[in-house]
């Protein structure tokens, strides 16, 4: 069987694959903090893809450009897995090479054999494990719905003959189906009030004590740049988990023309249900309708190594610059998507935020009052006192 995602190929291991597999797996930050040792040579790595790869629910991990394994990813049964299990039950093991680490690539291929193992091998449950320390793991885990379950504080592990700390987490069948039975629809009038505490939730100390952004989005909702009918919100059993939503505005291009785009938050997920996969879902179907709208281009403020895997890239490398920032200082938060291909070919210029995004901190203090009191704290990390 070959299972597909929109990046990937997961497939069975050919011989043909060993030379890759050396490549990647003699990498002594790979096989150790998953429990086997360093290959030594490409015959080590064409032995174990006959003796340990070639079975029945162990894949490739392959992107879909050039079809190479770059990892690895299995389903193990109550016979061959490290967790007692019942029969109807599978634990699932992987493992990526480093040079793809942070791309989203594992979370990816895990959600895929999740779906694989509830809908066509009709598991009720799934196991995962990590050894302690190896937080990508257990980030991975979390991102696709696992949760703690227990800790072996004594696990043997054969192939290094040394005694190691793992942790466990589960996922069941009806947790999964509550995952994946969200809604995305238009925000409306009546869920505002809602919006604007889940907004709050979310932001609350994160880039200064208390937030703004509730507030912004408040304002924004009555702007003329407001785009209404990309305002989303993501349902989950009847409550609101997220939403997202944009505005438009413009690039002042060097040589004199305006150039239309969009930019976009806030967008947020309730703060119990991060990590989890839902951002991702609500921005790509967000960016989706923008796109059919006929929208160019997507500007904005945010950490690449989550918008990153829905197609944003640094805004200098097409020529755009952020429009009160001094020349040489840092902008890696400065993101852009274009929504067209080749709509921002030619252009250099300077990106205007929206006048609404800048609002006053009496303003926000009165808003504020209207909700439930919280606690403002100084955090470390946070941007702003």
């Amino acid at each position: 069987m070959v299972l597909e995602t929109e990046r990937l190929i997961l497939r069975s291991w050919e011989e043909s694959d060993a030379g890759s597999l050396y490549e990647y797996a003699k990498d002594e930050r790979v096989g150790p903090a998953a429990g086997w040792l360093p290959h030594t040579g490409e015959q080590y790595s064409l032995k174990i893809i006959r003796t340990v790869l070639q079975v029945p629910e162990t894949y490739a991990i392959c992107l879909k450009s050039d079809n190479k394994a770059i990892g690895s990813i299995s389903f193990m049964t109550f016979k061959s897995g490290h967790t007692k299990m019942a029969p109807d039950e599978l634990e699932i093991g992987y493992w990526l090479a480093v040079p793809f680490w942070g791309q989203g690539i594992a979370p990816e291929a895990v959600r895929r054999m999740v779906r694989h193992a509830f809908e066509d091998l009709g598991v009720e449950a799934l196991w995962c494990a990590y050894f302690d320390g190896n937080e990508k793991s257990r980030r991975v885990q979390e991102k696709c719905g696992f949760r703690y379950h227990h800790t072996k504080e004594r696990y043997f592990v054969e192939a290094t003959g040394e005694f190691r700390k793992e942790h466990v987490s589960k996922l069941t069948r009806e947790e999964w189906i509550k995952m994946e039975s969200y809604v995305i629809r238009p925000e409306r009038k009546e869920d505002e009030r809602e919006v604007e505490n889940l907004i709050r939730e979310s932001f609350w100390n994160v880039y200064r004590p208390g937030c703004s952004e509730h507030y912004v989005m408040h304002v924004l909702r009555d702007d003329p740049d407001f785009v209404k009918e990309l305002d989303f919100v993501m349902e989950l059993d009847g409550r609101l988990i997220g939403q997202n939503m944009f505005m438009r505005t413009v690039i002042e291009a060097d040589g004199g023309r305006v150039i239309p785009v969009l930019t976009m938050g806030p967008i947020c997920i309730a703060p119990e249900l991060k990590r989890m996969g839902y951002g991702k879902k609500i921005l790509d179907y967000s960016l989706e309708k923008a796109a059919a709208m006929g929208f160019g281009a997507v500007l904005f403020e945010g950490n690449i190594k989550f918008y990153g895997k829905s197609g944003f890239d640094y805004s200098r490398k097409f020529g755009i610059r952020y429009h009160d920032l001094p020349e040489g200082e840092d902008d890696s938060f400065f993101l852009c998507k274009e929504l067209i291909p080749g709509y921002l070919d030619g252009v250099t210029g300077v990106y205007q935020t929206p006048a609404g995004y800048y609002v006053d901190d009496k303003d926000v203090e009165d808003f504020d009052k209207g909700f439930p009191p919280k606690v403002k704290l100084k955090l470390p990390g946070q941007l702003f006192d």
